[in-house]
C-alpha cells in the first residue's frame, strides 16, 4: 500500500515543470484526492485522484480508477472557471489475472497514451484516418 503523500508529475509545456500534487482528502469511497496548491486560486487548482475498489463478496473484478482534472479559467476574468479538461482511466482487473498480465495491461496503457496517434488526438483533436 502506498502512503498518502505528495505526487510530483511534469506538466506538458515545451519546457516541462514539475508540479506537486499535495494530499487533500480520501473520500468515503476510498478515492484519494490530491491538488496542485501552486495555483492562483481555489477554482484553478489542478487535481489528480486515485482509487482502488477490491472485488465485492462474490465479485470477480477489482477496479483501479485514476483521474486528472485541469480547470479552464476565463481569459478575461481569471477567477471564473468556465470548464474542465478531464482524463479518466479505469483498470478492470479480474481476480484471476496474473501479476504478469497486470504488468502488461499497465504497460500497454502507458505506451498507448505515449503513442503519436493518441498525442495527436488529445493535443490537436486529430482522429485516425
Amino acid at each position: 500500500m502506498t502512503a498518502f503523500a505528495t505526487i510530483t508529475i511534469d506538466d506538458g509545456q515545451s519546457t516541462p515543470a514539475a508540479v506537486d500534487f499535495v494530499p487533500s482528502n480520501i473520500d468515503p469511497n476510498g478515492v484519494a484526492h490530491l491538488f496542485d496548491e501552486g495555483s492562483a486560486g481555489f477554482d484553478s487548482r489542478r487535481q489528480i485522484s486515485l482509487g482502488v475498489k477490491l472485488p465485492k463478496t462474490g465479485g470477480a473484478v477489482a477496479r483501479v480508477t485514476a483521474k486528472v482534472v485541469i480547470p479552464i479559467m476565463d481569459e478575461t476574468d481569471s477567477s471564473l472557471k468556465v470548464g474542465e479538461g478531464i482524463a479518466n482511466v479505469e483498470f478492470v482487473i479480474p481476480k484471476r489475472m496474473t501479476d504478469s498480465q497486470r504488468a502488461d495491461l499497465l504497460a500497454f496503457c502507458q505506451n498507448f497514451l505515449a503513442d503519436a496517434s493518441v498525442i495527436a488526438a488529445a493535443n490537436s483533436l486529430e482522429s485516425i484516418y
